[in-house]
């Protein structure tokens, strides 16, 4: 996924821009552990577009904007962290960005979910994926603790 599509999908026409590394780093933190690096080399390549379209690259576009959303609430520069204010907006209160940041997680998990349940229903038609390397099969989350 380029940094341009990440873009127009995480955040439609709101101007925000969005770094090559930014859609690397979440491919390989929330994507490749749970399809697998075969599977992601595949799609690399080309092979299985309408999976890549239809679901990898919403859910990765998702986590994309998980990922910046505390670097557009507040930005590091010359004189520290700080968060921008002006005539027409305030910037939101850390809860509002908590839970708003939340949200866009569960949606961006939802799409991985069917992603991958598209993949194990038509196993014969990806046979780069290998369920034993999906993490979630191996990892659970309940109230917090990782079980």
């Amino acid at each position: 996924m380029s940094p341009a599509e990440a873009a127009a999908a995480a955040f439609g026409d709101a101007g925000v821009t969005v770094g090559e590394s930014a859609v690397y780093a979440a491919q390989c933190k929330y994507i490749e552990p749970v399809l697998g690096t075969e599977l992601c080399a595949a799609l690399s390549e080309g092979r299985h577009a309408e999976m890549l379209g239809e679901y990898v690259k919403p859910a990765l576009a998702m986590f994309v904007k998980y990922a910046m959303m505390p670097s557009l609430a507040a930005r590091t520069g010359a004189l520290g962290v700080v968060s921008f204010s002006g005539v027409c907006f305030d910037a939101a209160e850390n809860d509002a960005v908590g839970r708003l940041r939340s949200a866009v997680r569960s949606d961006a998990e939802a799409l991985l979910d069917a992603a991958v349940r598209r993949i194990e229903g038509s196993a014969d038609e990806y046979p780069e994926y290998d369920p034993r390397g999906n993490v979630r099969h191996r990892v659970a989350i309940r109230g917090g603790i990782v079980l």
